[in-house]
């Protein structure tokens, strides 16, 4: 894993999704300047120190800055629970990777989604098991953007280190 892209507008989740990042091996984070929330004192408290130690990038134009990362050999993956999402622990991330992580209200919008090689998610333990897909929890839809952030980060870094071994 070398970079995730943060696209949340909380600087409290940014803060949060630098620690893991940092914590679980990524190389770098990237905030798109026109959809992130903005470096700060906030966002480098709720990062316990993160933010001074991982390299964090901004871009202008995120489809373009991913497409870039694409012809360069890197692989994009957006992250999603929706219809053709593949769960992220039975993907093995063989090259170096951009995970790409929505705004918390509305997810990717659909120009990144495009520039995604693929999408992944978190998959519910009921899911993984192969139990009957009665959808998430009830009344529960979704994880925070930070918690998923740590889930897939973990997965996808655990993968290519397992690849490696």
């Amino acid at each position: 894993m070398s970079s995730a892209v943060s696209l949340c507008v909380s600087q409290q989740n940014f803060g949060a999704i630098l620690r893991s990042a940092y914590f679980l091996g990524a190389t770098g984070v990237l905030a798109c300047k026109r959809n992130s929330a903005p470096l700060s004192g906030v966002v480098s408290k709720a990062s316990a120190g993160a933010l001074e130690q991982i390299p964090v990038h901004s871009c202008n134009n995120l489809p373009r800055t991913l497409q870039d990362a694409r012809d360069a050999g890197w692989q994009v993956l957006g992250a999603g629970a929706e219809e053709g999402s593949l769960d992220c622990s039975s993907y093995a991330m063989d090259r170096p990777t951009v995970l790409v992580l929505g705004n918390e209200g509305y997810g990717l919008r659909t120009n990144v989604r495009r520039a995604c090689d693929a999408m992944i998610q978190v998959g519910s333990l009921r899911q993984v098991m192969g139990g009957p897909d009665e959808g998430l929890s009830a009344g529960v839809e979704s994880l925070n953007v930070s918690v998923a952030a740590g889930i897939l980060l973990h997965s996808l870094i655990a993968s290519a280190a397992q690849r490696n071994t």
